[in-house]
């Protein structure tokens, strides 16, 4: 888990929008839904297991966006992780030792949703990738784990 959380700081602020290419029928559910200042964007595997991002959200819905027509831009802030086991429904929640931030965009405020649940998807399939291959990276402080509801 450590590790996974160390690669999802890494690529979180790098990752491209778009997914890699999944077989049909295994590729994972990308969501995102929008609540006041509250971004969540889940990728959902068929197995069931799910990986949420809460992002706390700071809009600017007037923006001028890299390809000069009018946008929004929203500056997100995440510092947990929950991810649900499959089995059980179990949400257990793992906080960062620093908050990841980053901006999504977007033509509109759907767009931007849209775009945020595909760089989160990739991401968390990256770090499950280079977690796969053994690639490591620096270690951070420990934080602990919290399961929902404890």
């Amino acid at each position: 888990m450590r590790f996974l959380i160390n690669t999802i700081l890494v690529l979180a602020l790098a990752a491209p929008a778009g997914l890699s290419a999944q077989e049909p029928g295994n590729a994972p559910a990308c969501r995102g839904s929008l609540d006041g200042d509250q971004l969540t964007t889940t990728i959902e595997f068929p197995d069931g297991y799910a990986v949420e991002a809460p992002w706390r959200v700071t809009w600017d819905r007037a923006a001028s966006l890299e390809d000069g027509r009018r946008g929004v831009v929203a500056s997100a802030k995440l510092d947990r992780i929950v991810e649900v086991d499959p089995s059980t429904g179990q949400r257990v929640v793992t906080p960062f030792p620093d908050p990841i931030e980053t901006t999504f965009e977007g033509h509109s405020e759907e767009e931007l949703v849209y775009r945020a649940a595909q760089i989160w998807c990739l991401t968390v399939i990256k770090a499950q990738e280079q977690s796969a291959n053994g690639t490591r990276q620096p270690a951070t402080r420990e934080v602990p784990n919290r399961t929902i509801g404890d």
